[in-house]
């Protein structure tokens, strides 16, 4: 006689076979308006990625008008939108925990795209330094929230194939923000790059909030209602004992340093080495930068539900190639004489760092309980963010001023090479994050059970 599965049987036997469920849940809205929701938030990210990014290109101009030291511009590129960042995110995941993720949502994309568009008219470091931590402080708002979202209404078999889709939208922002700020640069200067970046998020705002319906949290894992959420030290002490997040985290944060931090400065490298302005390296590089990241955020997630089939460990994998391509890659760029050559390898850089994008968003989605997941992948950014996005350009213009008297203007060329030593650390961590997996997911697996045994009761 057959033994009958219950539904932890269930739940454990979907770990086993890669994630991948039975059947597909019911109770989920159509495909049509699931596309319609996933859609829209990609088009959002890529919002969000030019008027983080757009800034990048703005560097020499702001510069020369404002009499900026590189530490003071790395500042103003990292610390004022990713200190903000860091110090907001948990807060609005825990909002999105326990209130309609929608409205959190609608609320960050009005606000970034407010304090972009402000921007125009600076008239001090100071000024911008505020207006740059609203951008940070709105986009803490998407970040985690956006994924949570999503894997509210995907199934865990369709998580890496969604988040692959989803994560192009910050890879299409970043070569927008490279190829067009360049022309407006040109055209019509700086101020005039914020104002084209801001105004789209004033409209799309209005737009998410009344076309996304609240749908209830673990919808897509069998929950039929919101599950109680707990206290915020008990979301944090499930969060600690998933050994794989803790040493992703910190992998991430070196490999963000590594990467992002580097492509900050790339623009500012172009024209103090080469002496080109940004409207004739623009179009090249944003081309270059958004291909590669583009392709590597669509290839991440379908590649880790491939090496994940036979054992999940092997996503991690992933971050090691990509820390090794990324320190070869690097010391390949600053070595060349080719400007051609050079836009090429900076498309492969970005793609050594979007790579590893949408796994680390599918395990922040997948091994926290429900109740959890947008507080995972706070965490997890806000550690991405702060060292990547915040401390890796202001520790970049540090060495970069710190080695001026020895190299002159090729002080950032130097302190950019030595930004390759970080690959060996996240090696490491990510080494140690593949040797937890296995154990985590029976873990996850086993509330999630629980979880959706109560939402029935």
């Amino acid at each position: 006689m057959s033994k009958s599965v219950t539904g932890t049987d269930r739940v454990h036997i979907a770990a086993e076979d890669g994630g991948r469920p039975q059947a597909e849940v019911a109770g989920l809205p159509s495909m049509a308006y699931r596309a319609y929701v996933l859609a829209l938030l990609t088009v959002i990210s890529a919002i969000s990625a030019v008027d983080r990014q757009i800034l990048d290109i703005l560097v020499e101009p702001i510069r020369a008008e404002f009499g900026l030291s590189d530490g003071q511009l790395g500042a103003l590129n990292g610390i004022a939108y990713a200190g903000v960042y860091a110090l907001a995110v948990i807060p609005l995941a825990c909002l999105a925990d326990r209130y309609p993720r929608r409205l959190v949502i609608a609320l960050g994309v009005f606000l970034w795209s407010l304090a972009t568009t402000v921007s125009s008219v600076a008239r001090n470091f100071t000024f911008l330094f505020v207006a740059r931590m609203g951008v940070g402080l709105g986009e803490a708002g998407l970040s985690s929230p956006g994924p949570a979202l999503l894997s509210d209404l995907f199934p865990r078999h369709q998580r890496g194939t969604v988040t692959s889709i989803y994560m192009t939208g910050p890879a299409i922002g970043m070569g927008l923000a490279y190829a067009i700020g360049g022309y407006v640069v040109e055209a019509h200067g700086w101020r005039s790059a914020f104002l084209v970046a801001g105004v789209p998020g004033l409209i799309l705002a209005p737009l998410f909030y009344l076309t996304v319906r609240n749908f209830p949290k673990g919808l897509a894992d069998g929950l039929t209602k919101d599950p109680p959420q707990p206290g915020f030290m008990r979301t944090i002490k499930a969060i600690a004992g998933l050994r794989t997040i803790l040493w992703m985290i910190v992998g991430l944060a070196f490999l963000a340093l590594m990467v992002n931090g580097l492509l900050r400065w790339i623009p500012a490298f172009l024209t103090r080495t080469h002496g080109i302005d940004p409207v004739e390296f623009g179009a090249w590089l944003g081309t270059a930068v958004g291909t590669g990241s583009f392709v590597g955020h669509l290839v991440g997630g379908p590649l880790a539900d491939f090496v994940g089939r036979k054992d999940m460990r092997r996503q991690m994998g992933i971050g090691m190639i990509a820390c090794i391509g990324a320190a070869l890659t690097i010391w390949a760029m600053f070595n060349v004489q080719s400007l051609n050559v050079f836009y090429g390898l900076a498309g492969v850089l970005s793609f050594t760092g979007g790579i590893f994008a949408a796994p680390l968003i599918m395990v922040c989605t997948t091994l926290p309980p429900v109740w959890a997941r947008a507080t995972t992948a706070a965490i997890t950014l806000m550690a991405v963010y702060l060292v990547g996005y915040g401390l890796g350009p202001a520790v970049i213009g540090m060495v970069s001023d710190l080695l001026m008297p020895q190299f002159g203007e090729g002080s950032l060329r130097m302190a950019l090479l030595c930004s390759t030593v970080l690959a060996i650390p996240a090696i490491a961590c990510f080494w140690m994050a593949a040797r937890h997996y296995r154990q985590d997911l029976e873990t996850s697996a086993a509330q999630l059970a629980r979880d959706a045994a109560a939402s029935r009761d």
